[in-house]
């Protein structure tokens, strides 16, 4: 008697781009639940650059159509394969103008769709019961949910229809819980689960050098890695590098990223004087972020609004002491004294005090050992990996009101 093992769970991962060199956290997800006994397939609109993730296999890849390329019916139709497929997304197909790109996922027949980001769930809210029985999850992750609701009442409420309707919410940390409460989102579909690292992967790039800083023959080498972006507050940070530097503290800050803020951030670096202090490297690959991870002797994230930041925690797994505001989630990561530095959100006199301080090799060391204790005992992948493991089966298993704290 032959005995067949049970098919593998089916989840499919709903994200604008795919692989993307800025969010590796996606196939990093995807391919820890695939290790884990799940069918993993990511959906995406659009195909980016190489997101420098290894890994034996690929992970699976379904194209969507681009939202703002609409199809006929006629022509979604003929895309799909089997008469099972067109049954199932027969009632999408009737409201198709408005989301032609859900026609695939619909078809799919997928045991779990997951919005990855709730802006992309936000712009689809009506349809979401189409993709029934299909379980329904959605991630909360920083800027969707604390700055577009102020800007635009239309996602506050979409968001609020999104929350009714899924079965999981993902909150990256407990500071994001408490946003989407704002919304409506029910307590017991929460979960959860803060940002990981692959900390055996960072170990040891990062180094303490061991004698002081802060001098003109060997200033405080400052790195932050991040989109310029107004919510990441390079501004302030530029501002917190003068002050420092005004005090007599030597600073070398390196910025690597590239956004829409680079014009205004040029300007501050020059009307400060600080053409010689501050770079803007532009977008940085892996391998020259790791350069740069060896470089600096601080990661700062001066940052006005973040779920958790990945980099910082990059930094942390790497060895390099941070200094951060008290942004999002953030001091969920730094709660002991030597985890890292926390300021308040916009205080560029404690930006600059925290810096100053870090001149002494003995206060970076301890800084360096802290954090990455830290990381290794709470976010690390694997972790992150089993939390999601454990909540998708308890998904599956019609038992949503016990999901996963």
């Amino acid at each position: 008697m032959t005995i067949s093992n049970p098919p593998r769970p089916r989840i499919v991962s709903v994200v604008n781009t795919f692989p993307s060199g800025s969010e590796t956290f996606i196939e990093r997800k995807a391919r820890a639940l695939m290790a884990a006994g799940f069918d993993v397939t990511v959906a995406a609109h659009q195909t980016g650059t190489s997101s420098e993730v290894g890994g034996a296999e690929p992970v699976p890849r379904l194209q969507l159509p681009h939202p703002r390329q609409p199809r006929t019916w006629a022509t979604a139709a003929r895309s799909l394969t089997s008469s099972q497929a067109r049954q199932r997304a027969r009632p999408l197909l009737r409201e198709f103008r408005q989301g032609h790109w859900l026609v695939p996922i619909a078809a799919g027949g997928y045991d779990i769709v997951h919005f990855e980001f709730s802006g992309i769930a936000a712009q689809v809210a009506d349809l979401l019961p189409h993709l029934r029985p299909a379980r329904l999850a959605v991630s909360c992750r920083g800027a969707a949910e604390q700055i577009r609701p102020h800007q635009d009442p239309d996602r506050a409420r979409q968001l609020e229809r999104v929350f009714a309707e899924v079965d999981l919410i993902h909150c990256v940390s407990q500071d994001m819980a408490d946003t989407v409460g704002v919304f409506g989102a029910s307590a017991d579909k929460i979960v959860v689960n803060r940002p990981a690292v692959d900390t055996a992967r960072w170990s040891g790039i990062g180094r303490v050098d061991t004698g002081p800083r802060g001098t003109e023959d060997a200033p405080l080498r400052v790195l932050s890695v991040a989109r310029l972006h107004w919510k990441k507050g390079f501004d302030d940070a530029i501002r917190a590098v003068s002050l420092a530097q005004a005090n007599g503290v030597h600073i070398q800050y390196r910025i690597a990223g590239e956004g829409p803020e680079r014009e205004k951030l040029a300007y501050l670096r020059h009307s400060l004087g600080l053409g010689e202090s501050v770079e803007l490297l532009g977008w940085q690959a892996q391998q020259q972020v790791e350069d740069l991870l060896g470089w600096a002797d601080v990661f700062l994230l001066p940052s006005l609004s973040e779920g958790i930041s990945n980099s910082a925690l990059e930094a942390m797994a790497s060895g390099v002491p941070i200094v951060s505001t008290r942004c999002g989630g953030m001091d969920e990561v730094i709660t002991r004294a030597d985890d890292g530095l926390l300021t308040d959100v916009g205080d560029v006199s404690a930006l600059a005090e925290a810096l100053a301080t870090l001149v002494e090799p003995e206060r970076r060391a301890a800084l360096s050992a802290g954090g990455q204790a830290t990381v290794r005992a709470s976010f690390d992948l694997a972790r992150q990996a089993e939390v999601f493991a454990n909540a998708y089966r308890t998904l599956l298993s019609d038992n949503s009101s016990a999901l996963p704290r």
